[in-house]
């Protein structure tokens, strides 16, 4: 079962999560590929009731080696039947590529399962603003407005992971995928980015506002949107018992050839989080991944003042 998630391939690393459902009080563990994080794990298919449910968080239990493939008959090799044109040369393949059991064929089926395996947690998952507009307005400087601390001068860093970056800031962190650029945040900004080719993009603003309540917060959100593109609507949300563990979902109804934008709105202690993202019409699936994947990994860290 794995809690709805596809097992990871085999011969490689695992990660072992544990979430527990608090509507029958069972528990269930999820397997995971080494390489994708435990935030990954947000809807999970209870092993007790076999009901989904939203987990609020995950405990990470381990992380496993991988096991030795067993050892097995070897297969005979096959080779392509070859060709006699007259008027037709055609260079002979590499021994690798006409040996089903060589060492490249094995590592370009372990990508291919991974790749499989990120398409698959992206779609479980679930589930955008054209870079001129400006949708969120800190407050005033005498209402408290969080500096828009730029990645740059936050002191935070970066992590590669190979399909992405990891940014950490003090307020916040989230997963960069290749293929995006960070910019110079502008119009009281913390953090921007965009796809090379400027087919989807993402914005981010960080507001200190200890007064402002999450639905006060949620309303302003939803008439900011309405005002940039027109109409605005919740199509997703996850509730939590205090502020901080809440997420929602915004999006705009994009006419055919329209952008399309979502905002996700997040709080942690006194700061309120508004993360804009915009997908072009022409968007290529590479650049739709590439915002969900923000999107599920973005986590504000500014709690701590």
């Amino acid at each position: 079962m794995n809690g709805g998630f596809p097992e990871p391939p085999p011969g490689g690393w695992v990660r072992v999560v544990r979430a527990e459902h608090e509507a029958c009080g069972g528990e269930t563990r999820v397997r995971l590929p080494g390489h994708v994080p435990s935030w990954a794990v947000r809807r999970v298919v209870c092993q007790s009731c076999a009901q989904p449910f939203e987990a609020p968080a995950v405990e990470e239990l381990e992380v496993l080696q991988p096991e030795p493939a067993p050892a097995g008959p070897s297969r005979p090799r096959r080779s392509l039947p070859s060709l006699s044109l007259p008027s037709l040369h055609l260079p002979s393949l590499p021994g690798w590529l006409r040996d089903p059991d060589s060492l490249a064929w094995r590592i370009g089926g372990l990508a291919a399962g991974a790749v499989a395996v990120i398409a698959v947690l992206l779609l479980i998952r679930g589930g955008a603003d054209e870079a001129s507009p400006t949708p969120f307005a800190p407050a005033a400087e005498d209402g408290g407005a969080a500096p828009a601390v730029s990645a740059s001068k936050a002191g935070g860093g970066t992590a590669h992971d190979g399909n992405a970056e990891l940014v950490r800031e003090s307020s916040f962190t989230l997963a960069l995928p290749n293929g995006w650029e960070r910019g110079t945040p502008s119009g009281g900004a913390t953090f921007v980015t965009a796809t090379a080719t400027g087919d989807a993009d993402a914005t981010l603003w960080v507001e200190r506002d200890p007064d402002l309540d999450f639905t006060s917060f949620e309303a302003r959100s939803l008439d900011q949107l309405r005002t940039l593109a027109g109409s605005a609507h919740v199509v997703e949300r996850t509730s939590a018992p205090t502020a901080d563990g809440t997420i929602v979902r915004l999006a705009a109804d994009a006419p055919a050839d329209s952008p399309t934008y979502e905002v996700i709105l997040r709080a942690s202690g006194p700061y309120r989080y508004y993360l804009a993202t915009t997908v072009q019409p022409d968007a290529s699936r590479t650049a739709l991944d590439g915002v969900k994947l923000i999107q599920s990994s973005f986590s504000p860290t500014g709690s701590g003042g």
